[in-house]
């Protein structure tokens, strides 16, 4: 239970083909801006880190100082209690962090929906995870640095990463809903106050 909790909670993503999901073109690219192509490596490799991990392509695509904040992982890794981290806090200091983390954890399936890109970045991702029985939806920024060595012309800085993470709780069978045939909650103070909201 403990390595699927830290598997969401690294945020793992499956393998996409290409630039097949939308995206907007670059209008005016100079040598100092991202490219389109670009803005779709660095996309596909955070996908790649977490579908098919390696410490050498975390090392090859992350800068040294790389950062993750996301309370939506931070919740799956209390298991919706108080701690052991905060919210509001870093997810991952570091780029060593986010390799132990990541390092021996299994893929989840992950599509990606939109992508959005500035000139240096970020890279913005729009997602959705076919779990079941849940399906999970989510956001993804990551901030970019440009490359002046190496292969990888754009290298990923911070990433801030949103999404249903009670959702994820329930298919990791960490919370079990307590609903009604018509799927409101029939317990706990938002399910009364949600059975009393005017339905439009």
């Amino acid at each position: 239970m403990r390595s699927s909790i830290v598997a969401a909670a690294a945020f793992a993503i499956g393998a996409i083909a290409g630039p097949t999901y939308p995206y907007f073109q670059k209008r005016d690219c100079n040598d100092t801006c991202m490219t389109v192509d670009q803005a779709t490596v660095v996309a596909n490799n955070f996908q790649t880190l977490i579908a098919s991990y390696s410490d050498a392509l975390a090392e090859q695509v992350l800068t040294v100082d790389f950062q993750d904040y996301s309370d939506s992982v931070t919740e799956l890794i209390n298991s919706g209690c108080t701690g052991p981290q905060a919210l509001g806090s870093v997810t991952f200091d570091g780029r060593a962090a986010f390799e132990s983390g990541q390092g021996s954890q299994p893929a989840i399936p992950f599509e990606i929906l939109n992508m959005w890109y500035a000139c240096t970045g970020p890279v913005v991702i729009r997602w959705r995870s076919a779990q079941s029985p849940e399906i999970i939806t989510g956001n993804i920024v990551l901030e970019t640095e440009r490359s002046t060595n190496g292969s990888e012309p754009w290298l990923i800085s911070t990433v801030y990463s949103e999404f249903n993470s009670g959702a994820w709780l329930v298919n990791l069978g960490v919370f079990v809903p307590n609903c009604t045939a018509d799927g409101d909650s029939a317990v706990g103070a938002v399910g009364k106050r949600a059975l009393n909201m005017p339905r439009f």
